[in-house]
């Protein structure tokens, strides 16, 4: 008896052993070789489910055959490229990436700060432009820890703008580029880097696009159902036409300015992403790699044209498209990829024809004025000589001094309740919250879904670099210059359609599933660290969820 236990107990353990060891050998076989994450810059779910049963190529692939969080959210109130692109791969909110908007103002120094400068770098093989680099950036991604934990792995990003890939890469990525137009693809360059060896990867890219610039094809519709959505708008004496290919209004019967070629943009930085998967192997090493890559043309067709019409109409069917041919890639590259599709921010539709389609609430307010009338209040109100309030965004003021430095003490105190006091009696206004208060504001609600505008816009302060007092607009209000093909929307700010946005998890042979609890963009990053197998910061907003990949959260 003793030894037939003996037997069975060697037996037993011999059977758990094997099974551990195949339980592990499975777990390692399920780790992705290659992570992708494609952010679509303004791509949020009002874009998304309007255009989803239109899709046919890569985003029905993706949505019709991934895991859709269709209740997700970018979850701060100051929703900006910036803000939002920061949230991707840190698990932070921006009052923990730093990240706390596009730009801001720095009271020490009296002068506007851009989120991604950096005076360690310069911008390769053009010294003059802004410097840039990932200095701001108050903490770590996931291409950083993947970096720490798995030295051998690389981490690449390729984006049509630099503030989208300098805070998707971090501070340790194998290479960062973004796209300039007339050149191609840049990156920053520290003081003993070469340029031409960091821009090596791109090389015959970037040539062509050199060689062709000027040169662009015409932009006219990809799908002729988009020319339906062609219409007119006015603009105090302006009478914009909004269609294909598209033309800026003349002003005071000056020549029209040439139109930026949107419609090249995209297709250039995938082209980018698979020069960059080929040349750096990613995914072929044995390891875990990172390919981030940020879409930008949604964004500035959002900007420049509205989301309503047939400019972006016209954007979606190309970008389904393109995202199509770069899946066709990866599926004949044969590495096992984790793709993860989100945005940055949603937005709205800018104010006349959001006030044409017979919204009463929508109309475009001065920026300038709003700023001129805070600062007559408060001045005599306080009886002070100088303007104390400046703004970067129609958003953040700051309390300054005659010289434009901050302010502290009493005298702060009584600007910030003066500034709150006129702002929050403007008919314009929603809301006006001091940033006192919003370091101080506890997050008490479960879901995104349920936030207060205090709640979001606690989650994008940061002492130091948020304004002293923070605005919201009220929903449809814009403070952004009407400037046709350039700059017609602004970033409306904390409302659901500017802070929903899809999140899909896609791999080969998903399965297809919609969740519908509601989830956070900061859940992106640690989700990523589990499926790859690398340990994730303690002190990250976002949590884990478990997708049904077969590699649970740890």
């Amino acid at each position: 008896m003793t030894r037939s236990k003996t037997w069975f107990g060697a037996l037993l353990a011999a059977t758990l052993a094997l099974h551990s060891f195949q339980a592990a050998a499975q777990d390692n076989r399920g780790k992705p070789d290659l992570v992708v994450l494609l952010a679509i810059d303004q791509f949020g779910s009002l874009l998304f489910d309007k255009w989803r049963p239109t899709f046919q190529r890569g985003l029905k692939r993706i949505a019709d055959g991934g895991v859709v969080y269709a209740n997700a959210y970018q979850s701060h109130g100051i929703t900006e490229t910036c803000a939002g692109h920061s949230t991707l791969l840190t698990g932070k909110h921006p009052s923990g990436t730093g990240i706390v908007a596009n730009e801001w103002y720095n009271p020490a120094t009296g002068k506007q700060v851009y989120c991604v400068e950096d005076a360690a770098y310069t911008v390769a093989l053009n010294p003059k432009h802004r410097k840039v680099g990932p200095a701001l950036l108050a903490t770590s991604t996931f291409g950083d820890w993947l970096k720490e934990q798995s030295p051998q792995s690389r981490v690449v990003v390729v984006s049509g703008k630099d503030r989208s890939a300098i805070t998707m890469g971090g501070h340790k990525a194998d290479g960062v580029f973004w796209y300039v137009d007339g050149f191609g693809f840049t990156t920053f360059v520290a003081a003993a880097e070469d340029a031409e060896a960091k821009l090596r990867p791109l090389a015959k890219l970037n040539a062509r696009i050199a060689a062709e610039a000027g040169h662009a094809p015409p932009w006219t519709y990809a799908n002729e159902a988009c020319r339906a959505l062609e219409g007119e708008i006015t603009l105090g004496k302006l009478t914009w036409k909004t269609k294909l290919p598209p033309e800026r209004p003349s002003e005071d019967g000056k020549p029209s300015g040439k139109v930026r070629p949107l419609h090249i943009m995209d297709p250039l930085t995938l082209e980018a992403a698979r020069e960059l998967v080929a040349y750096h192997k990613l995914g072929k090493r044995g390891q875990t790699d990172l390919l981030a890559v940020s879409l930008s043309a949604t964004d500035y067709i959002g900007h420049g044209y509205g989301t309503q019409g047939p400019e972006m109409c016209d954007q979606m069917y190309r970008l389904d498209a393109q995202i199509g041919e770069f899946l066709d890639f990866l599926d004949g590259y044969g590495a096992r990829v984790m793709l993860v599709l989100t945005g940055d921010h949603g937005g709205s539709d800018f104010a006349e024809r959001l006030a044409q389609q017979g919204d009463a609430s929508a109309r475009r307010i001065s920026a300038a004025k709003l700023l001129a009338d805070a600062n007559a209040q408060v001045k005599a109100k306080l009886g002070l000589a100088a303007d104390p309030l400046v703004s970067p965004d129609a958003v953040q003021y700051y309390a300054v001094d005659a010289d434009g430095h901050g302010l502290a003490g009493p005298q702060r105190a009584a600007v910030v309740k003066a500034a709150i006091e006129f702002f929050n009696a403007h008919p314009d206004v929603e809301r006006a919250f001091a940033l006192d208060d919003l370091l101080a504001h506890k997050v008490t609600a479960s879901a995104p879904s349920d936030y207060s505008l205090e709640d979001r816009f606690a989650q994008s302060a940061m002492a130091g670099r948020s304004g002293d007092v923070i605005v919201a607009l009220k929903s449809g209000v814009s403070a952004a210059r009407a400037l046709p093909t350039r700059f017609m929307m602004g970033h409306a700010g904390p409302y659901h359609h500017d802070t929903a946005v899809p999140i899909v998890f896609w791999w080969a042979g998903a399965k297809p599933a919609t969740r519908i609890l509601p989830v956070d963009t900061t859940s992106i990053a640690p989700t990523l660290a589990a499926l790859a197998g690398i340990k994730a910061p303690a002190d990250l907003d976002g949590g884990c969820i478990d997708i049904g990949y077969g590699i649970g959260c740890r």
